[in-house]
């Protein structure tokens, strides 16, 4: 029999890559060789806000007092007014993109109090730091809002660059409570996995083709049906809000569903098919997990976590 050594040296390739990605993740939080810090009161006055490769985040409010990231903000008059704080402590120029969730669906706010978005983007010169004063209008019986920073939003990676796509799967987080009163999370609906695996490949999120391995896709036409797996590597089960960000806007996940939620027991994964949505150039697709829904907290730091996929380049079939 002849053997086929391309195959063979191309499928450890692969693995090596993977493998290699598994160990930098539970290993390290690095984005060019820079810490991710998500801020709070405790090291509001940091000297690690000033440390070079490192981008620092949280939120103030009017009165330039940190808001802890998983805390309790308190609307006046239905409305929220904070100061989104970024220090990009980085050796380069770097786009960033900020929206907004209210209990998981996204919202317009207000810039300035002036231009309304529902996506943000700016741009951060080396070594910078940006105040971000954002107003929103938020209901009354609202439970949780959510800040999502998005690192190079206009940036496709259609290439097999795995440190790359690292930097752009992380979604920075900052999330709140906002209705305390509100701690019932019995009535949320859940939608049946399409199956259940266990194999102790329990990624917190995952885009893929193929149920059974975690293969990345970075570029995929319009309408092709992929898999998202939900792994809990914890020991407790873990319940997430599933959200699909298309070019940054709020899509439709599985049969007009635009929030999933599901809760995944201790060393599993769910498994979910849905189909990429229809585009009419190159466009950004993510698919984020957020554990813990309604139940964030700043004692439960997962809870105060953002999950995202590896970016796909959807393409139009044309």
């Amino acid at each position: 029999m002849k053997i086929n050594w391309y195959y063979i040296v191309g499928t450890i390739f692969i693995i090596l890559i993977f493998s290699s990605y598994f160990f930098y993740k539970l290993t390290f939080n690095i984005d060019n060789s820079s810490n991710v810090i998500a801020t709070n009161s405790e090291n509001k006055n940091n000297v690690s806000r000033q440390a070079a490769n490192t981008i620092a985040y949280g939120l103030k409010n009017t009165k330039g007092e940190h808001i802890d990231n998983g805390s309790n903000i308190i609307p006046h008059n239905n409305i929220i007014s904070v100061n989104v704080s970024i220090d990009h402590n980085l050796d380069e120029n770097r786009e960033y993109g900020l929206i907004v969730l209210e209990d998981f669906k996204q919202v317009p706010f207000k810039i300035e109090n002036k231009q309304e978005f529902t996506k943000y983007f700016f741009n951060m010169s080396p070594n910078t730091s940006k105040y971000i004063k954002v107003t929103l209008p938020v209901n009354s019986n609202a439970r949780e809002v959510i800040f999502l920073l998005i690192k190079k939003p206009n940036y496709k990676l259609k290439e097999l660059d795995i440190n790359r796509a690292v930097i752009l799967e992380e979604v920075l987080s900052m999330r709140y409570s906002i209705n305390q009163a509100a701690k019932d999370t019995d009535n949320v609906k859940e939608k049946e996995p399409d199956s259940i695996i266990t194999d102790g490949l329990n990624e917190n999120m995952f885009v893929t083709k193929h149920k059974e391995k975690l293969q990345a896709v970075f570029v995929e036409k319009e309408g092709n049906e992929l898999t998202f797996s939900v792994g809990n590597d914890t020991e407790l089960p873990m319940r997430y809000a599933i959200v699909a960000l298309r070019d940054w806007e709020q899509n439709t996940i599985i049969k007009d569903q635009d929030v999933i939620y599901t809760t995944v027991p201790s060393g599993v994964r769910h498994i979910f098919n849905f189909n990429l949505p229809n585009v009419d150039n190159d466009t950004n697709f993510q698919l984020i997990a957020l554990p813990f829904p309604y139940e964030v907290s700043k004692e439960n730091y997962i809870s105060q976590q953002a999950f995202g996929s590896f970016r796909i380049v959807i393409q139009n079939k044309d």
